[in-house]
């Protein structure tokens, strides 16, 4: 019976798994009682990993189906499953992958402007910067439970509606009027989506915030000065640094995350230094997962 070596970083939040990744993979009962763990620690840290693509994207599958990725341009060119973030350039000067801006990215959860988001990510580092890009995730579980009961009772139930248009502004405001651009043109006609914006752990029962500021426009069926009252809360609330982890990230870190009770944002990065870091996503039931569908 296979006992899994842990240490918890913040209660119920984040922990770090001792071992291998590509062991466990072969461990039935070690994986078992990996996602009971992850159940309740929505971010754990594996150290000093030695994984293949194929390895990430098989573990990954041991929680929901990983998806294969849209975008060409950022994808693998061994695996459509594995995206490249990465400061790394070929021959003619373009870059190995994309995402190698340095500025600094504000707190967002993954995929919240898509339909049915994957909401499972995991992201290793296989070669990382020495100066920044630290990672941070915000617990959105202790989000919602810090929220005034008012604000509360207003939000339960209710929906929200969803814009990559938004997040365009934010994070990439030249890409948004960039006409040349054919991904950009892609990204821009993506319509908006509806989402609830408090999700509920099938499971425990646990209710989190699902409202990512860069992409939540607004809750349908609130009057504009209801919407400019409470986003702000919601926001302020999902992003306070008392619900927060910071990770310093070291070459052969692995971390998993779950974004329906998460949201994570990165310091400022250094594009003078070697950074290559490979992400999946995958799809998590809703049966078993804190899930927006």
């Amino acid at each position: 019976m296979s006992k899994l070596e842990h240490t918890s970083l913040i209660r119920n939040f984040v922990a770090e798994v001792k071992g291998q990744v590509s062991d466990l993979l072969h461990d039935p009962a070690a994986m078992d009682e990996l996602k009971a763990l992850w159940r309740d620690y929505p971010v754990i840290i594996f150290r000093k990993q030695m994984l293949e693509e194929q390895e990430q994207i098989e573990f990954c599958n041991a929680f929901g189906q990983c998806e294969a990725i849209p975008r060409k341009d950022i994808m693998s060119p061994y695996h459509q499953e594995v995206i490249y973030f990465s400061t790394l350039r070929y021959a003619d000067g373009s870059f190995l992958g994309g995402f190698a801006g340095g500025d600094d990215v504000q707190w967002h959860s993954d995929q919240t402007y898509l339909p049915s988001p994957a909401t499972g990510a995991a992201l290793y580092g296989l070669e990382v910067p020495k100066g920044g890009g630290d990672i941070y995730w915000a617990n959105q579980y202790a989000a919602f439970e810090a929220l005034p009961d008012d604000v509360k009772g207003l939000i339960e139930g209710k929906t929200g509606r969803f814009s990559y248009a938004k997040r365009l502004e934010i994070f990439n405001p030249k890409e948004l009027s960039d006409k040349t651009s054919e991904q950009a043109t892609k990204m821009k006609q993506l319509p908006e989506v509806f989402h609830p914006v408090v999700l509920i752990h099938p499971v425990t029962g646990r209710k989190a915030i699902y409202a990512d500021p860069t992409t939540l426009v607004q809750i349908e069926g609130f009057s504009k000065e209801e919407n400019d009252r409470i986003l702000p809360i919601l926001f302020e609330a999902g992003g306070r640094k008392e619900f927060s982890y910071r990770h310093k990230v070291h070459n052969g870190d692995l971390m998993l995350w779950d974004n329906g009770c998460t949201m994570h944002r990165r310091d400022e990065m250094r594009l003078d230094q070697p950074r290559l870091m490979k992400r999946t996503t995958f799809r998590l039931s809703p049966q078993a997962y804190c899930t927006p569908q």
